[in-house]
C-alpha cells in the first residue's frame, strides 16, 4: 500500500492513466449506490441506519468526487490493484484492506477493468453510532481523517468477513446490526497502526459545503445565483471551482444525485409520479424525459427490471 502522486484537479482522462489504458468505464451510480440509497432509506424509517452489502465485478470507474452524508468503509476481500482518493490524494492498494471515507468529503475509488473487484460497502449514519454505547460505536483516531485506508492480515480479513456476513443477514434486527458494528468498528481501531495504516486529508475549501448543501437540498430548485450568494463568492468561481473539485458542473451533479434517488426509490416499489415529485421534479414529462436520458429507459421499465431483481452490472 502506497501513496499516489495525484492532482486532484487533472481530468477524468488523465485519471485513467493511474490505473492503466484497460480500464473498464463502470459509472459508480449504476454499481450498487441505488442499492445502498434504497435500503439507507428503508432502514432509517426504523431508526437503524446501518447497511452492508456485497459487490462484485472487474474494474471499477467513479469518473467524479461524491460525498454521502453518513460513514463508508469499503472492505475489499479480493487482490489486486484500487486506488482510493479524495481531494488532497489518493492512496494505493493492492486489495485486502478496508476504505474509510469520513461523511461530507468528496471522495473516488478506482479499479483497472482486468481486476476482480470483491467487496463489502458498510454505511453507517450517525444516529446508528450514538445507539452503540460504551464508546465502541466512537470512529477514535478516524474521526478528524478524511480517508483510512488499512491493510488486512488473513486472519483479521477472515474474521471481519465473518462479521460482515453476518451484518448481511436477510432479517437481521436493528440491535444485532448495531452489536456486529460496534465489534467490526473495535476490531478496526486496535488493528490499525502506523504500519498497516495510512490515511488522506482532504483539501479544505468550501466546495465541500456546497456539495453538502446540494446533498440536502437537492429535492428545491436549486441556481447557481443563489448557490453563489449564499457561499459569498461569484457565480464564476463558483462554478469555476465545483468543476475543478468535482469533475462536473452542479448541473450535472444535482441530476446525477436526483437520479441515484430516482432509481433508489423505483426500485423500492415506489411510483414513477412520486418518485418525480420526492426528487426535485416539477414536471413528470421532464422527469421521464431525463431519466430516460440517464439510463437509457424510461422509469417504469426500469423499476420493473429492478424491483425484486435487480442486476445492478446488466
Amino acid at each position: 500500500m502506497r501513496h499516489q502522486p495525484f492532482d486532484p484537479f487533472e481530468s477524468s482522462e488523465a485519471y485513467e492513466n493511474v490505473c492503466g489504458d484497460d480500464m473498464r468505464r463502470v459509472d459508480d451510480t449504476n454499481c450498487g449506490s441505488e442499492l445502498s440509497e434504497r435500503e439507507r432509506m428503508n432502514n432509517a424509517r426504523g431508526g437503524c441506519e446501518i447497511i452492508a452489502y456485497r459487490l462484485t465485478q472487474r474494474g471499477h470507474y467513479m469518473p467524479l468526487y461524491h460525498s454521502h452524508n453518513y460513514y463508508e468503509f469499503i472492505f475489499v476481500l479480493s487482490s489486486g490493484r484500487i486506488v482510493f482518493s479524495n481531494t488532497g490524494g489518493s492512496i494505493e492498494s493492492d486489495g485486502k484492506c478496508v476504505c474509510f471515507h469520513n461523511s461530507h468529503v468528496l471522495h473516488r475509488n478506482n479499479v483497472p477493468g482486468d481486476v476482480y473487484y470483491d467487496r463489502v460497502v458498510l454505511y453507517c449514519g450517525e444516529s446508528a453510532l450514538s445507539m452503540i454505547g460504551g464508546g465502541m460505536g466512537s470512529l477514535g483516531k478516524f474521526t478528524e481523517e478524511g480517508s483510512v485506508v488499512i491493510q488486512f492480515d488473513e486472519h483479521i480479513l477472515r474474521r471481519m468477513e465473518y462479521y460482515l456476513g453476518e451484518l448481511m443477514l436477510e432479517g437481521i434486527s436493528p440491535d444485532r446490526k448495531c452489536l456486529i458494528t460496534a465489534l467490526i468498528l473495535t476490531e478496526l481501531k486496535e488493528h490499525s497502526d502506523p504500519r498497516n495504516t495510512r490515511t488522506l486529508s482532504p483539501i479544505r475549501t468550501y466546495i465541500k459545503d456546497v456539495a453538502e448543501y446540494i446533498g440536502t437540498h437537492y429535492k428545491e430548485d436549486i441556481t447557481t445565483p443563489e448557490l453563489a450568494q449564499r457561499f459569498f463568492v461569484s457565480v464564476n468561481k463558483l462554478n469555476r471551482d465545483f468543476k475543478r473539485y468535482t469533475g462536473s458542473t452542479i448541473k450535472q451533479y444535482l441530476i446525477a444525485l436526483r437520479m441515484k434517488y430516482a432509481q433508489a426509490m423505483l426500485a423500492g416499489g415506489e411510483g414513477v409520479k412520486k418518485t418525480a415529485e420526492e426528487c426535485g421534479f416539477e414536471s413528470l414529462s421532464y422527469f421521464i424525459q431525463a431519466f430516460r436520458q440517464y439510463t437509457g429507459q424510461t422509469p417504469s421499465a426500469f423499476s420493473k427490471k429492478a424491483l425484486g431483481q435487480f442486476d445492478y452490472y446488466t
